[in-house]
């Protein structure tokens, strides 16, 4: 994450720059602060160097962002001040991008709860289950060991190593414990997860476990019955497990018990057509929805091309866009991501849309602002992620992003300020940012499920494509994460001048 530089501290935007400029009429004539360039950002221009004058520095994370020049005390003053506040700038980007990562665990887990629950055979319960551990926590080894009745011995359902690019569903590369092991046999006893942050020195290892550095091991349990465990381990040099692992794990494990004794029960028919005749009325309600929704949300936009293309990984998606034309016949357009899927996120789908059906204001960071306090007002559980633009018929644009994937701009991707999703807080601002479209440009607004698209082998698709992949029309990007391995919804919305292709 970029940070943030003396010209954007000093902005006309910033909320620093009248409190700066006090200070610089305090001081008196004689003062001004310049880039390392010399261009002057803020006071009187001087045309030549004053005797006495000093010149000290400003720091911005560790770097010279620029100067203020003037008597020695001041200037001194000055700067300190400067840097105390780009430190604080620094320090709180951090962490708004720490609350990101922190809400996308929590998006992950909910997801896989979601997934699992629509899941009843047993190996693929694990493997699902297991791979989403895998992303979650560094591991090179995983794997989870069943018992497929109570009292049974255990056996191994899922595993990955390092020969292996995700969880292997034939099984035959060990995970990090096998059935017989003692680590597995000591949590099944006692039913409390476990860190063993240096394997070889614990009497509880076998001759294969002994090559670990770190293990991290976690009971199923579902209700008062013990299942099976689900353990990860990192066999490199230094590799430790924190107790933030440990909660992840025992997270991951919560969900996963549950999802298990769900496929050892699933012999029972009057259950398995119960949970078949629920999921099939949801998806018919859902499905219903949608294509309502997709049948209005964008509307006619002269004077622009406009190129949008929705799949849903399953029936319905938590996806969504939406576009539109202001009286002066500049272009309005937003994509988004609700956390969830199935009935709850098509129904809260629904809601967004109608919000911005609604909304008067054109500028993107009201708009986020807006539905942001909607969501809240509403009592949404979850939290939605939204990219919104503004482009005028000359090109112009302005943009703001509300913990969405950043824009592409003929295969460059833009950079936006970190903000917090919608949904979370109330009141919430968020900064605009401005250029300009050309005449044969592009703008991309999609969603993660581009770059998360995974093959067959486990390997994501990765943000590093999007750039030669976002020069392309918005069928083709869409097409190429399909292809590639759909995982979760997508979603391309590609804006351009005009009314032909570019």
């Amino acid at each position: 994450m970029a940070g943030p530089t003396l010209k954007a501290l000093l902005g006309a935007r910033s909320a620093n720059r009248p409190a700066i400029e006090a200070v610089l009429h305090a001081l008196g004539t004689g003062i001004r602060i310049v880039d390392p360039a010399d261009k002057l950002l803020l006071g009187e221009p001087s045309p030549q160097a004053v005797s006495g004058d000093s010149r000290v520095p400003i720091q911005i994370d560790g770097a010279i962002a620029g100067f203020v020049i003037g008597p020695s005390e001041a200037a001194s003053a000055l700067a300190l001040l400067l840097t105390q506040l780009a430190a604080r700038e620094v320090e709180g980007r951090a962490l708004a991008s720490e609350v990101l990562h922190l809400y996308r665990e929590v998006h992950l887990i909910e997801q896989l709860s979601e997934q699992l629950a629509a899941l009843l055979n047993l190996s693929t319960v694990c493997h699902s289950a297991l791979a989403q551990a895998q992303r979650l926590i560094r591991a090179t080894h995983g794997g989870i060991l069943v018992m497929e009745k109570e009292g049974s011995p255990l056996i191994s359902v899922a595993a990955f190593s390092p020969s292996t690019t995700d969880a292997d569903e034939s099984c035959n590369e060990p995970g990090p414990l096998l059935p017989e092991s003692q680590f597995a046999a000591a949590i099944l006893e006692r039913g409390i997860a476990e860190i063993v942050n240096d394997c070889a020195s614990d009497p509880r290892a076998l001759d294969g476990e002994r090559n670990l550095k770190a293990l991290v091991c976690a009971p199923l349990r579902a209700g008062q019955r013990m299942v099976g465990v689900i353990a990860l381990a990192n066999a490199m040099d230094g590799a430790t497990y924190s107790a933030a692992d440990l909660k992840l794990l025992n997270t991951i494990a919560l969900q996963t018990a549950a999802a298990i004794a769900n496929s050892l029960l699933c012999s029972e028919m009057v259950d398995a057509a119960r949970v078949r005749a629920a999921l099939a009325a949801e998806l018919q309600a859902a499905s219903t929805v949608q294509q309502l929704l997709l049948q209005s949300a964008s509307r006619p936009t002269p004077g622009f091309h406009v190129e949008s293309v929705y799949l849903p990984a399953s029936e319905v998606g938590g996806d969504f866009f939406f576009v539109s034309s202001a009286p002066d016949g500049s272009l309005t357009a937003i994509v988004g991501d609700v956390a969830g899927k199935g009935l709850t996120a098509a129904m809260r789908v629904a809601m967004i849309l109608g919000v911005l059906r609604r909304e008067t204001s054109h500028d993107p960071s009201d708009i986020l602002s807006g539905l942001n306090n909607a969501l809240i007002a509403q009592g949404q559980l979850g939290f939605t992620t939204a990219c919104c633009v503004r482009i005028s018929l000359s090109g112009d644009y302005t943009l703001a992003n509300a913990g969405h994937i950043a824009p592409y701009l003929s295969g460059r991707e833009l950079e936006t300020a970190p903000a917090l999703p919608l949904g979370l807080i109330p009141d919430q601002s968020y900064e605009l940012v401005h250029g300009n479209l050309g005449v044969m440009e592009r703008l991309v607004l999609l969603s993660d499920g581009v770059p998360e698209a995974r093959s067959h082998t486990g390997e994501l698709y990765g943000f590093e494509r999007l750039s030669d992949l976002t020069l392309m029309p918005a069928q083709q990007i869409a097409e190429a994460a399909r292809t590639f391995g759909q995982e979760d919804d997508v979603t391309v919305l590609t804006l351009a001048l005009g009314a032909g292709p570019h």
